[in-house]
């Protein structure tokens, strides 16, 4: 699976439009991980994502392998008005023990 980040363009929103937005999403093959205030987590799988996106470049293991040259995809139309940016994900480090 390929994690997607969404950066809300309204983060103040009203909650009450989530099922909405939710809906939306997945009609585009995304499942919602996780919501915030500012950004909502979701998967989607390769062919999905590459259905929907375009060639994703720089996955590895459905994280972004290296973030600083992972582009922004293409927000569909439908989305805009409440998604401002979407990326893979980075994988999360493990912070080491402390010295």
């Amino acid at each position: 699976m390929i994690k997607l980040q969404l950066l809300l363009r309204d983060p103040a929103r009203d909650r009450s439009d989530d099922p909405a937005l939710c809906a939306l999403l997945e009609a585009h093959g995304m499942h919602v991980t996780a919501c915030g205030m500012a950004t909502i987590s979701a998967e989607s799988s390769p062919a999905e994502a590459e259905n929907l996106f375009g060639p994703i470049p720089n996955v590895r293991a459905g994280f972004a392998s290296d973030v600083t040259s992972t582009p922004a995809l293409a927000i569909p139309a439908d989305l805009q008005h409440a998604v401002s940016l979407i990326t893979i994900a980075p994988r999360h480090a493990t912070p080491g023990p402390s010295t």
